[in-house]
């Protein structure tokens, strides 16, 4: 019998330490808000547990994570978001029934889009400017941010077409190549033919023939 008031005391005592634990008010993720630009970002949470006055409670207390949207973004058991496809959802993490959001706002650059697979040029006549345009995955066309990284111009035979930074075309010699235009992650090309110019058509940079000297005045 001797062993009862011992075994009443741990258990007064296991009550007493449970009743010192700080009950979660509210709860803090950071950051609230943001982005992805790209498939290969992500973004780690942290959700923080606090009092009623605001006051972080230390220790750790177990989380529940979950996305409104998978088809957007995804969240693993550490917080850890990730991209899936354009549109906007929120991310939650639960403590001890009280939860939090955070809004993660995805826009995927997917694809380049040219005007045209294939162009024609003539040799020593400069194109306009092939303009570029984006997509994302559903073929929607979008204004990527910086992250999409610069866009460049190269030519597969520079004997045939020369091309600028700008995506304009110079033929320099009959023939066909390709154009590749490129960013960090994403590449479209176009086939280019480059045709003769017709005689006696000015090339550019050439001085153009004079004109001929008049004929003789008609006799009167």
């Amino acid at each position: 019998m001797r062993a009862l008031p011992t075994l009443l005391s741990s258990s007064v005592l296991v009550v007493a330490l449970a009743g010192c634990q700080a009950k979660v008010a509210t709860v803090e993720i950071t950051p609230a808000n943001f982005s992805f630009r790209s498939e290969s970002q992500s973004q780690r949470l942290t959700a923080t547990p606090k009092e009623e006055d605001g006051a972080a409670i230390e220790g750790e207390r177990p989380v529940t994570w979950a996305s409104a949207d998978p088809a957007v973004a995804a969240v693993d058991a550490q917080g850890l978001v990730k991209p899936i496809g354009s549109g906007k959802t929120t991310i939650t993490a639960t403590i001890e029934e009280r939860t939090a959001t955070a809004t993660v706002d995805v826009l995927l650059t997917k694809a380049i889009r040219l005007p045209s697979l294939a162009a024609v040029v003539l040799v020593g006549k400069p194109s306009e400017a092939y303009a570029v345009a984006f997509t994302n995955e559903k073929g929607e066309p979008i204004t990527p941010d910086a992250s999409v990284g610069k866009v460049t111009w190269k030519t597969e035979n520079p004997a045939v077409a020369t091309v600028s930074d700008e995506g304009v075309v110079t033929g320099l010699t009959p023939g066909s190549t390709t154009l590749t235009v490129a960013t960090k992650e994403l590449k479209a090309e176009m086939t280019v033919t480059v045709n003769p110019a017709p005689e006696g058509a000015a090339v550019d940079g050439a001085t153009p023939p004079a004109p001929a000297p008049p004929g003789p005045a008609p006799a009167k």
